[in-house]
């Protein structure tokens, strides 16, 4: 398939896309966690919690970015970082739109579907922005999906390590 380029500059990007689109998120965690969790830490510990959660949502867009453009010349994909980073902050997109249920916490966890629709995004965006044939497509999404899942746990890890330290 033909690749389109649909990229934009990284800093643009990031700044005015990813970072104010993840403030739908941002503020859906402020006021559930002080609204509802307010007994576990008080108001402040539900800003600090979502300012940390809003950073790590726009870490995540960016390695994201980084695996689609690293991986891609393993699955005949030629991109650069700043197409395979605004396919991802697509991919994200609907994360962050869904993001807004999380004043209610329960229902916070609804952004499983935007996590979805975010798959097939990145499913239906790879052949389209990145040119990657059709063959490869699927086993492309699956090796984007476990090498990130390895880094977001090696993150996850290396927080919770600073957590239990700040405690």
């Amino acid at each position: 398939m033909k690749q389109n380029n649909h990229s934009i500059a990284l800093k643009p990007l990031m700044l005015n896309y990813v970072a104010i689109l993840a403030l739908v998120t941002l503020v859906g965690r402020v006021i559930g966690d002080a609204a509802f969790e307010s007994g576990h830490g008080g108001v402040g510990y539900a800003i600090a919690g979502s300012i940390v959660g809003y950073i790590l949502d726009l870490i995540s867009v960016f390695i994201i970015g980084i695996v689609i453009w690293k991986l891609g010349p393993r699955f005949a994909t030629s991109t650069d970082q700043a197409s395979a980073t605004t396919l991802a902050a697509y991919v994200y997109t609907p994360v962050f739109l869904i993001g807004i249920l999380s004043i209610v916490p329960v229902l916070g966890y609804l952004a499983i579907l935007g996590l979805l629709y975010g798959l097939y995004i990145l499913y239906k965006g790879l052949p389209i922005m990145l040119g990657t044939p059709a063959n490869k497509t699927v086993v492309y999404v699956i090796a984007i999906l476990v090498v990130t899942f390895i880094i977001e746990i090696v993150i996850s890890l290396i927080l919770g390590g600073f957590d239990a330290i700040a405690k």
